[in-house]
């Protein structure tokens, strides 16, 4: 080899160490980030559900330099709205760009897309659009009447709805659909057209039954259809009855198992709430907690009677002034009360004599198992004995029959007053 051809393929392995054959670039392009197209983005396009749009969507892929980089595959999905976007991968053109064209979904309103490529700034990208059917896209509640309303049954009230294209303006023309959907009532027309406003508007007649109304206005495909008012509250409250816990029979100075309850009502019947009731004690003493109470949702006010210290009659009253019914009176009936310790091995008192009608209540304080089992007892008396054995808790019973009654314990005792055992005596 000569020393010229040397020196040659020398210089050509220095340059190819250096970079040559690329001008000493370094690496090629990297695409970096996704934006929207600077022009014809096609974003923010109105046409009628299920229609393609009619300009595709562009985004634009560029370099670490900024520089368009073409060959780059964009993935197109739908976020919201439904249709589809085809195609759902594209490569960018010799100028960046990747396009996609939307197909909206079968009803009126805002729906979305997205271009997206993973590890790009900007990625993803998101396209508004926006359907509309004779350019009209969404019905809303309008006006003064919310869509919960709280007048009362039989009450004439104006419910509207405002039709509006994609800006929020109005839109004219438009038919709508009114019709009851709970609870009876009427409205003064069935079909409705949108004014200039987009505003369309009937009277709602409540029907007689309170809660559980509703009316609705529809127009079919736009967003938010139907819009639905509902309510119907209880009248005027004009009669008050009794509802609940009279007729009670407890021990002396102790609360009655069973409130005391009223119920207010309209004229058509309808449970009436928020009624405040006076309560007052009348014959026996004892107390009322609350004394005024307010009916609830179900129009029943209810307080707890705790009888008074002696036996004998209780009563009280409920009153709404001018209501029908009012006042309401309760009678109740207090009784005596004899308490009977159960200790190891004994009752006591042992033998204690009581008047019929009497609550007799055992109490346990013993350490081993006791019960309370009846031996004789009057032939017309019902009774009921303690259960199993227990050392610890009460047993309550009202001995009403004249007349001696014997028991034991099952454990410690025997019929005849064998042991542990007790007699009590019930006069007239």
């Amino acid at each position: 080899m000569t020393l010229a051809r040397s020196i040659g393929l020398l210089a050509l392995a220095l340059a190819a160490a250096c970079g040559g054959g690329n001008g000493g670039g370094g690496p090629g392009p990297t695409p970096t980030s996704l934006a929207k197209a600077a022009t014809a983005t096609g974003d923010s396009q109105v046409a009628s559900p299920s229609a393609s749009l009619p300009a595709p969507f562009r985004v634009l892929v560029r370099d670490q330099d900024g520089n368009p980089l073409g060959n780059v595959d964009v993935t197109w999905s739908v976020v919201a709205g439904g249709g589809s976007i085809a195609p759902a991968t594209s490569p960018t053109d010799a100028n960046g760009i990747a396009t996609a064209t939307s197909t909206l979904g079968a009803g009126a309103g805002v729906q979305t897309s997205r271009a997206s490529r993973t590890g790009l700034s900007g990625s993803p990208v998101t396209f508004t659009a926006f359907g509309e059917i004779n350019g009209a896209m969404t019905i809303a509640a309008s006006g003064p009447t919310p869509t919960s309303v709280t007048d009362t049954v039989l009450s004439t009230i104006p419910v509207a709805v405002t039709v509006t294209n994609h800006t929020g303006a109005g839109v004219s023309g438009v038919i709508v659909s009114w019709s009851v959907s709970g609870g009876g009532g009427g409205l003064s027309q069935a079909v409705d057209t949108t004014d200039g406003s987009g505003v369309s508007s009937v009277n709602w007649t409540l029907g007689s039954t309170a809660g559980n109304q509703a009316v609705q206005a529809s127009v079919t495909g736009l967003a938010g259809s139907p819009i639905t008012f509902s309510g119907g509250a209880a009248g005027t409250a004009t009669q008050m009855a009794l509802n609940g816990g009279n007729n009670q029979v407890g021990i002396v100075n102790s609360a009655l198992p069973t409130v005391h309850s009223v119920i207010v009502r309209d004229g058509h019947g309808n449970p009436k709430p928020g009624v405040a009731v006076t309560w007052g004690v009348y014959a026996g003493g004892g107390s009322i907690s609350p004394t005024n109470p307010s009916t609830g949702s179900n129009g029943v006010a209810s307080v707890q009677r705790t009888l008074g210290a002696s036996p004998g009659p209780n009563t009280d009253t409920a009153r709404v002034a001018s209501l029908s019914g009012s006042p309401v009176g309760f009678t109740d009936t207090a009784a005596a009360r004899q308490g009977i310790t159960v200790s190891d091995n004994s009752f006591g008192p042992a033998a204690p004599t009581i008047t019929a009608g009497t609550f007799v209540v055992w109490t346990w304080s013993a350490v081993n198992f006791h019960n309370v089992v009846w031996d004789v007892i009057p032939a017309s008396a019902v009774v009921s004995s303690s259960g199993n054995p227990k050392s610890t808790g009460t047993f309550t019973l009202r001995l009403t029959t004249p007349g001696t009654y014997t028991y034991y314990c099952q454990v410690h005792g025997a019929p005849g007053g064998v042991g542990m055992s007790g007699t009590i005596t019930v006069n007239p």
